[in-house]
């Protein structure tokens, strides 16, 4: 549904008032029929999420919303610069692909990996105050030229681009929003040319969760409500999806696995 109230920025105050109301005010009674509300409404959790968070994410953690590995002495900024180049490099990224950036928040890892790799880079977010500020960063930064920004539906990708219309597409934590593995890995599955590679930073729960055991998911449904996340899901469910939309998967691994100085 529509919000009736746009802001010129953007975005939409009753969004953010609902957010919350898509969850349980106690956790402990979340149940299956409110799981499937939020996959159902999904494109409203996110944006409502995002419309109240990004101003706090940018002052708090910069222009990249994401985690990555610590290395004692590293700088912020240059342990994100180098996750974000580990997903180039592992993925191959050369210059002169064009490259499709699933979930692109304001636009950080954008610009750094344009950078890092040479490639052009479009940009998809479903939220229109992300995407004016990732497109004003890009012109401030002089990039203006090699990155651009559109705002979309990460479920429709194939509709809004077209199949086999690009060389590489990678996600840093966003397809987690997704309402379906499937349903948005299949939709990067069409919009990449035969040959084509997608590189993923997932969020997913670990083998240890244990999705009967109460406190288990108590701790999936706070990382739901405090990411913007309408689902939470297993490791075994993202490789089953993988499998069943025909990607097949060339490198695996859980960085959390590292045995990091810096956890």
């Amino acid at each position: 549904m529509a919000s009736k109230a746009t802001l010129k920025d953007g975005r939409q105050p009753d969004r953010m008032d609902n957010y919350a109301k898509h969850w349980q005010k106690d956790l402990k009674k979340d149940t299956k029929a409110d799981m499937d509300n939020r996959n159902a409404d999904y494109e409203n959790i996110v944006n409502g999420y995002y419309d109240g968070a990004t101003q706090l994410y940018e002052w708090g953690w910069g222009s990249c919303f994401h985690f990555s590995r610590f290395y004692e002495g590293e700088a912020f900024n240059q342990s994100s610069a180098r996750h974000e180049h580990y997903l180039a490099a592992k993925m191959g990224l050369k210059p002169g692909m064009r490259v499709l950036d699933v979930g692109c928040g304001i636009g950080g890892p954008t610009r750094e990996i344009a950078r890092f790799a040479d490639v052009k880079i479009v940009g998809l977010n479903n939220n229109q105050f992300q995407v004016n500020r990732a497109t004003k960063y890009a012109a401030q930064a002089g990039l203006s030229k090699q990155v651009t920004f559109v705002t979309g539906d990460f479920m429709k990708l194939s509709e809004q681009f077209g199949e086999n219309s690009f060389d590489a597409v990678y996600a840093i934590e966003a397809t987690v929003h997704a309402p379906s593995f499937e349903g948005v890995y299949g939709e990067i599955k069409k919009v990449l040319k035969p040959g084509g590679i997608f590189g993923v930073y997932e969020w997913v729960m670990t083998p240890e969760w244990d999705p009967k055991n109460p406190e288990h998911k108590q701790i999936a449904h706070e990382i739901e409500i405090s990411s913007g996340v309408p689902e939470m899901r297993s490791l075994e469910v993202s490789r089953r999806a993988f499998d069943n939309v025909g990607l097949e998967v060339l490198y695996e691994e859980d960085l959390a696995e590292r045995p990091d100085a810096i956890p």
